[in-house]
């Protein structure tokens, strides 16, 4: 695979690295700063050509995909360009701005024949993949809640603490994703609050707290806050689900734990450790790797990867909905809207 790397920031050094390992030969590196993308082809001995001008990388590169490393306001103007010139496209998260202008990614990935996916690395760890196998051995019976608690108070500096919803927007996509993936099921509505508390450093919207319903009926509870100093979580956050015969915890670092019912008592039940039975194969663990690997070996007949947009689309869906509670100060439904024609 030939591959044009869009944004050359600090997220570009992962994308790079795995691409190298997976043999992808980056063909251009693109950035509005020339000096990012001189830096990123010294650190990696690229010999890639490097451009100010995405339009002029597109038609003077020969590639077979393009990576979108940019910023999420330019993923459907980047993304979409690349597409229409032929090439397969990975994007990093979110997939757009708004439900319109991702169903018109999905459309025209489509229309084009191209693989289109979001890199939505956090679904690929041993933690949330265990969770899964142990849910799908029917570990715990029937899942009838997700917890999910994520509060870390990160300084980032820059465009984050200028963002509206900041939370929401930057961040949610990855446990809400997760989430989908754990139970199989999309979110069918959602209430959420959120609020800027007195010592945040955020313009708006640093800590939230939502409940959603999925399609299965069980809930969904999201707690979290980018300005929680003390006690903080992983990035990979706390959680807890809660099944018909038991639960499991995964703390967001070490190994998934899990108890399930022995014996129903007449005031607690009894409880016994179960484990998985499956443990998940150490290529679906590695979080970006995992992603690219999916996405190269879709591009050459493999099985679509697990976050191409059109699925990866019901993800977005629960952000912007959340958003949507927010400004409405109610609970709304978690909706596609009506497919642009394809």
């Amino acid at each position: 695979m030939r591959a044009i790397l869009v944004g050359c920031g600090a997220m570009s050094a992962e994308w790079i690295r795995c691409a190298q390992e997976l043999g992808v030969e980056l063909v251009a590196l693109v950035d509005l700063n020339p000096v990012a993308a001189q830096k990123r082809a010294q650190e990696f001995k690229l010999e890639a050509k490097q451009f100010a001008e995405y339009d002029k990388a597109l038609a003077e590169t020969r590639a077979d995909a393009l990576f979108d490393c940019t910023v999420p306001a330019t993923h459907k103007e980047v993304s979409s360009k690349a597409m229409l010139a032929g090439l397969h496209v990975l994007e990093e998260k979110p997939l757009a701005l708004n439900i319109k202008d991702a169903l018109e990614l999905v459309a025209l990935a489509e229309k084009t024949g191209r693989v289109h996916a979001v890199l939505q690395n956090r679904r690929f760890n041993k933690g949330i993949r265990t969770l899964r196998q142990m849910i799908v051995q029917g570990a715990i019976g029937e899942v009838t809640a997700v917890h999910c608690d994520f509060f870390i108070a990160p300084h980032f500096g820059g465009f984050r603490e200028q963002m509206e919803h900041v939370l929401l927007s930057d961040m949610a996509i990855h446990p809400f994703d997760a989430v989908r993936f754990l139970t199989g099921a999309n979110a069918e509505s959602v209430f959420c609050e959120e609020w800027n508390p007195s010592n945040s450093w955020y313009q708006a919207g640093s800590s939230v707290t939502a409940i959603f319903r999925m399609t299965t009926g069980a809930r969904f509870t999201y707690r979290a806050s980018w300005c929680a100093d003390g006690f903080r979580t992983p990035w990979d956050a706390n959680w807890r689900i809660v099944g018909t015969q038991g639960s499991l915890l995964w703390d967001g670092i070490g190994e998934v734990r899990g108890e399930r019912v022995t014996k129903t008592g007449a005031f607690f039940s009894d409880v016994e450790p179960v484990t998985a039975s499956i443990v998940p194969e150490s290529q679906e663990t590695r979080g970006h790797y995992s992603v690219m690997a999916q996405f190269v070996q879709a591009t050459a007949g493999g099985p679509l990867p697990e976050t191409r947009s059109a699925d990866n689309v019901h993800s977005l869906a629960m952000v912007i909905a959340a958003i949507q509670s927010v400004e409405d100060n109610a609970k709304v439904d978690v909706a596609l809207g009506t497919p642009p024609d394809s």
